[in-house]
């Protein structure tokens, strides 16, 4: 039986309020989500075809209470009873309109809208990352991430991740196993948890889902649709069962070329995979190798990631003839001594090295907090600094003279700068940084980065 909508302009009543309905932004298998006008301004508000479980409801009200892990998430604002379209008792919550500059990850999946270069998908990567490991912080695990989980401006990396009703305490379970193909495998098999209980999804099984929608972002692929596909006439749910449960083997695995990428049919996946630095290349072996049965030390974390996406986005290049982003590859047994996309020269081009972190410098690129916070040095990762995103500095052209390149410091304090004759020069807040060989920066007194060339 099809349950009735609220219709434009319509008014209902809830427990806290008048809310007016404005339009409808959306349906789904739970609910319709509308424009609606509350307490003068605008939201939100999703609102259940059914009336969930008393545990739901509880956990949602809970969710609600604690509040939004960071600004990355559309977070449920309030929550409301009320009437639903055919008179029965309902519940909804409120949450913040999403920005018009966001556009839906699925659509960039489907080369709809694409990031303006690898720059910007690399960040848009990172902030990802944040999100859940904000999230995992807070003590909450998401349980149900795939494509349609997450909005993304494409013009600056910014995300936001939506759906997140199912988001419960770690180690809770509200029923909601995810959605096949981004699943952990032992959700997929439903392994026994030490309980004896089935597994559920926890933090473990976000860290494998994330590791998915990563390799998709960067890939354009599945990481474990390759050969194997040829075994089955149809991919039904016994199929889905072997290839992301029973038996899922990572289409790079360095033990098993059974299931690599199909020529012709994975283009994107063939060409984009050899364009990954080393170091994410073995992120990505170890979550979808050891991560398979090594639930709990086999995934790469959140923080991991941050740490590698990092060093991914410093050390880009961008090719002057076809405007395409790549890495030089500095810690590779062979670098990229010409463009991989038009097999230009790879161009002389300045880094900032500041201990271990390498920036190429060029128009646009910044520097962050983390390359000068001391802590990100430490031997344990989990001291890195979490400000990966709050720029200290960013590599300008002169005006006068476009061939002249500059670092417009935007640190809170001066800095110190020498060059190789020894001459000092303090450089205050909103300076130009000149990008010369062999010049030393002072960010403080244990943190100094040197301006080298790599010809």
């Amino acid at each position: 039986m099809a349950h009735k909508k609220f219709e434009k302009n319509q008014t209902i009543a809830t427990n806290d309020g008048d809310v007016q309905i404005l339009d409808v932004l959306g349906e789904g298998g739970q609910g319709c989500v509308y424009l609606v006008s509350y307490q003068g301004s605008q939201y939100a508000l999703k609102a259940y075809i059914d009336r969930p479980s008393k545990e739901f409801e509880l956990n949602l009200k809970e969710n609600v209470e604690k509040g939004s892990p960071c600004s990355s998430f559309l977070w449920p604002k309030k929550m409301l009873t009320f009437k639903d379209a055919d008179g029965n008792e309902a519940i909804g919550y409120l949450m913040d309109l999403r920005k018009s500059n966001f556009v839906s990850f699925i659509s960039y999946l489907t080369a709809k809208s694409p990031f303006k270069d690898t720059y910007t998908l690399v960040t848009w990567c990172i902030n990802l990352c944040y999100a859940f490991k904000k999230l995992h912080e807070k003590g909450y695990s998401y349980q149900d991430l795939n494509d349609g989980s997450f909005f993304l401006d494409q013009n600056t990396g910014d995300v936001l991740v939506c759906d997140n009703d199912n988001v419960s305490a770690n180690k809770k379970s509200l029923g909601i196993l995810g959605k096949m193909k981004y699943m952990a495998p032992e959700i997929v098999r439903r392994d026994l948890a030490k309980n004896g209980e089935p597994q559920m999804p926890d933090v473990h099984s976000d860290r494998f889902s994330l590791a998915v929608v990563l390799f998709l972002a960067l890939c354009l692929g599945n990481p474990f649709e390759g050969e194997r596909l040829k075994d089955y006439d149809m991919i039904d749910e016994n199929a889905e069962y072997e290839l992301y449960g029973k038996d899922p083997v990572f289409v790079y695995s360095r033990n098993d070329n059974s299931n690599r990428p199909i020529r012709g049919y994975h283009v994107a996946v063939l060409r984009r995979w050899p364009l990954l630095p080393a170091y994410v290349k073995d992120a990505f072996h170890r979550t979808f190798t050891e991560g398979l049965s090594d639930r709990e030390n086999g995934r790469t974390t959140e923080i991991e990631w941050i740490r590698l996406l990092s060093q991914f986005r410093d050390e880009l290049v961008t090719c002057d003839s076809c405007g395409n982003q790549y890495v030089y590859g500095f810690e590779e047994a062979k670098q990229n001594g010409s463009c991989p996309f038009c097999n230009s020269p790879t161009k002389t081009f300045c880094t900032l090295t500041i201990d271990k972190s390498r920036i190429v410098l060029e128009p646009d690129k910044k520097i962050y907090e983390t390359h000068i916070d001391k802590k990100i040095y430490e031997t344990h990762i989990d001291k890195y600094s979490s400000e990966y995103n709050r720029a200290i500095g960013v590599v300008i052209r002169s005006r006068s003279n476009p061939g002249i390149w500059g670092i417009r410091l935007m640190t809170q304090g001066p800095v110190m700068i020498e060059d190789t004759h020894g001459t000092k020069k303090t450089i205050e807040p909103g300076g130009v940084i000149p990008i010369v060989k062999g010049l030393k920066i002072s960010f403080s007194e244990n943190v100094v980065g040197e301006i080298k060339i790599k010809e």
